[in-house]
């Protein structure tokens, strides 16, 4: 398959054969009463655009309410790069709990990345042990719906929530580079440091 490169109609049911440890992933969202779908509708969109304003995210993403998801006309635009998104929800009652996506990109910091990967979970699902399972069901799908490997992802230092949920599922550090940030704490930008990472292709399932 290629990567999606606008809106989708619907979004779907991720695909049944992602391995075993998504499938283990998918059981541990299920408990806790979430599910993953794989598709971006311009309805999604502007849910994930009000989610991308919780400060919690805002902090360390601000891309995102800035520029990726300002607005529909911006996702559009964004989602021509060539997007994997997929979105997890409250099994109940459809209500967004968190997003993610995964699609070609490269870094110099980053040897050999050929795959961007991002999650981000919103405030009302934060601490619920979501953000490690709902990571591998992205990038177990993106390999094995589009043959991706190689990934690798870029982060704060000091958000230290993420970069511990990314070494528990399996990257490792590859770079690190002194840099500021903006932050919604302050009005001047903070010193803090960029990380990257990269994935082992060996962790991946087969693509279908």
């Amino acid at each position: 398959m290629e990567f999606p490169d606008r809106f989708d109609a619907a979004a779907q049911a991720l695909p049944a054969a992602l391995g075993q440890a998504a499938d283990a992933a998918a059981q541990k969202l299920s408990e806790r009463g979430y599910e993953v779908r794989f598709g971006l509708t311009a309805e999604l969109a502007d849910q994930i655009a009000a989610m991308a304003r919780e400060p919690s995210i805002r902090e360390f993403c601000p891309k995102d309410c800035g520029q990726r998801f300002a607005d529909r006309a911006a996702t559009e635009d964004w989602l021509k790069k060539g997007r994997a998104v997929f979105v997890m929800v409250d099994k109940q009652d459809g209500s967004l709990a968190g997003y993610g996506w995964a699609g070609p990109g490269s870094s110099s910091h980053a040897p050999g990345g050929h795959n961007t990967f991002a999650i981000r979970i919103g405030e009302a699902g934060q601490g619920k042990g979501l953000a490690a399972p709902f990571s591998w069901l992205i990038i177990a799908a993106t390999a094995v719906m589009f043959g991706a490997k190689d990934f690798w992802l870029e982060t704060w230092a000091s958000n230290g929530g993420a970069v511990h949920i990314y070494h528990k599922i399996g990257f490792v550090t590859v770079d690190e580079q002194a840099d500021s940030r903006p932050t919604t704490k302050q009005t001047e930008a903070i010193a803090d440091t960029r990380v990257y990472m990269t994935l082992d292709n060996g962790l991946l399932p087969k693509p279908l």
